[in-house]
């Protein structure tokens, strides 16, 4: 048994040992594993940081856009009540222009027909003097004779027969 034992101590040395150097492979294909799966992590890490930045550009450029629409549409509007503003602004001064000429035709229209009226009582009035001055002047008739007869109108005629 020596023979075995001599021999088998050698083996179980080996034995050990192999053991030793698989437990040692062991642990280093668990460390390769896990400085794989380590290596593993950071490439995704680094895929999901780079999709993250990509989506994080997007989202900040669709803001700025939405931004600019906003700006653009307030533009616009403000542009739209600057217009509507001025238009009511020429439209009340078209009224009131419209009113303002409708009155002058009316006051024109009116003085007009006083200047008329007052113009007539004025001639009616010259015309009665007129006619009361020539009632009042006398009837000459002229000859050739060198002599002139005066002799007074109806009227005088009308005193004369009184």
């Amino acid at each position: 048994m020596s023979i075995r034992s001599k021999g088998s101590a050698k083996a179980d040395e080996a034995r050990e040992r192999l053991a030793d150097e698989l437990a040692d492979l062991r642990a280093e294909v668990k460390a390769l594993r896990t400085e794989r799966k380590e290596a593993e992590e950071a490439v995704a890490l680094r895929r999901d940081v780079e999709r993250l930045k990509l989506e994080k550009d997007r989202l900040t450029e669709d803001n700025a856009r939405k931004i600019r629409e906003t700006e653009h549409k307030v533009g616009l509007l403000k542009k739209q009540q600057d217009h509507e503003v001025a238009n009511a602004r020429r439209e009340t001064t078209l009224e009131v222009r419209e009113q303002n000429l409708a009155a002058d035709k009316q006051r024109f229209a009116d003085e007009m027909t006083f200047q008329r009226e007052h113009m007539q009582r004025e001639v009616d009035r010259f015309d009665g003097i007129a006619k009361a001055l020539m009632e009042r002047l006398p009837v000459i008739e002229v000859s050739l004779d060198g002599s002139v007869p005066t002799t007074p109108r109806s009227r005088s005629t009308a005193r004369k027969d009184d």
